[in-house]
């Protein structure tokens, strides 16, 4: 198996996120997804799923710096109003971390006051495993920060002190990097998150009638990648990144990995200088004398060379959801995809939302990584997984989950509704 330079840490102690909650967000009342490996979201169109997606983007901007009720709820998502579940008072947003130290719950709830929406609740929680803790039979956790009813405390050197934050603003990002452990580790991994959608593949005449010019395929300034962009659009930039890591046996596999799903005619990758400080993603086939240029590529194989990148740039990675990764791949193109983001999987939670029968045909593990969302008769979201058993069962005569459903079947895998997943 190809294997990313992202997994080489993979030994080394990191957090990692392994619960995500969401309260009060669009159609979703309550939910509790937990994680370990890939997740692959299902259901109904309306069901949650691009809400969830949603929802961890909510928590990855809860790390900056910025007024986070004007900047994130009014500049990016059309205020609370937009998003607030109907019946719903609160939007509710939490995670929990373990790995790097004792395990972390942060939470935070937004809710309006009169007309305008503020920060009303905050809490980081760490769970000490202290020799008198695990006597207790549920150990009573340490408030780092502790925010309600207009009052802000944190827990630093000893003792609780009460200090001031707007109510448009996050205790957290407040403090900022230079503030207590628990504190920097939370940042840390909610920086990480990473929220994608469909690669930005459009062909240049539908962008040119669109009247716009962004993306892959064009030049773009030359400039560090640490990770691929949303829409793919520093691609070139994470090629020409992942060419000089002064690694030859990171470069082979990409190219190997390039081959599997562009054809034995494949020869490289190209990232040359175009002028202007800019470069233009290239690649080169045998049978042509010139290398084409990434407009010249079809948005099949342009959306696989981004998977290429998405998985190979993720070192600093602490989740990596994806909506419709499917979109303009073939069925052979969306295997050898699933493949690897099963294996980034490893390193750190993956989540998928699809409506793809032949994405869910290529797991490797479908009753450890499907989960159904569906819509009770109040509209509100429930999370289920299949039961392995009747899974198994059901998979001695078809090829894999994604036929079990597309012949109507998919629902005879899962137990009973039971809470969230």
């Amino acid at each position: 198996m190809l294997r990313s330079h992202c997994l080489r840490g993979q030994f080394m102690a990191r957090d990692r996120i392994t619960q995500i909650r969401i309260s009060g967000l669009r159609a979703i009342e309550s939910i509790a997804l937990d994680l370990k490996g890939l997740t692959v979201l299902i259901g109904d169109n309306g069901t949650g799923k691009s809400s969830v997606l949603e929802g961890l983007e909510l928590l990855r901007l809860a790390s900056k710096p910025v007024n986070y009720v004007h900047d994130v709820l009014l500049g990016r998502h059309g205020g609370l109003r937009n998003l607030l579940r109907r019946g719903s008072k609160e939007l509710v947003l939490g995670l929990t971390i373990e790995g790097a130290g004792p395990r972390i719950e942060y939470e935070f709830a937004l809710a309006n006051i009169g007309t305008a929406p503020a920060v009303v609740r905050e809490r980081l929680d760490v769970f000490v495993n202290s020799s008198t803790l695990v006597l207790q039979a549920k150990p009573e956790p340490l408030h780092v920060v502790a925010r309600a009813a207009g009052r802000t405390r944190i827990f630093e050197d000893g003792k609780n002190r009460e200090v001031p934050v707007n109510d448009d603003s996050l205790a957290l990002s407040a403090f900022g990097l230079g503030a207590q452990e628990a504190i920097r580790r939370v940042i840390t991994v909610i920086e990480g998150i990473e929220v994608h959608i469909p690669f930005e593949t459009r062909p240049g005449w539908l962008q040119s009638e669109l009247d716009f010019r962004v993306g892959p395929r064009w030049p773009v300034m030359l400039d560090h990648a640490r990770s691929l962009a949303r829409g793919g659009l520093n691609l070139a930039n994470c090629f020409h990144e992942l060419r000089n890591l002064g690694n030859g046996e990171t470069w082979e596999r990409i190219r190997e990995r390039a081959r599997l799903g562009l054809g034995d005619d494949f020869r490289d990758i190209l990232t040359p200088s175009v002028g202007r400080g800019q470069i233009e993603l290239q690649v080169s086939f045998g049978s042509f004398s010139q290398p084409l240029p990434a407009e010249s590529l079809s948005e099949g194989q342009l959306a696989y060379l981004a998977f290429i990148a998405l998985v190979e740039l993720g070192q600093g990675r602490s989740l990596l959801a994806f909506d419709e990764p499917e979109i303009h791949l073939h069925p052979e193109l969306l295997a050898r995809v699933v493949g690897m983001l099963e294996e980034a999987a490893e390193d750190s939670p993956v989540i998928l939302a699809t409506h793809s029968d032949r994405l869910l045909d290529s797991l490797s593990d479908p009753a450890g990584s499907v989960v159904l969302c569906e819509l009770d008769e109040r509209r509100a979201t429930h999370l289920r997984r299949p039961s392995k058993e009747r899974l198994d069962k059901w998979l001695e005569d078809y090829r894999g989950f994604g036929t079990l459903r597309a012949e109507g079947y998919q629902v005879r895998a899962f137990d009973e509704l039971k809470g969230d997943a």
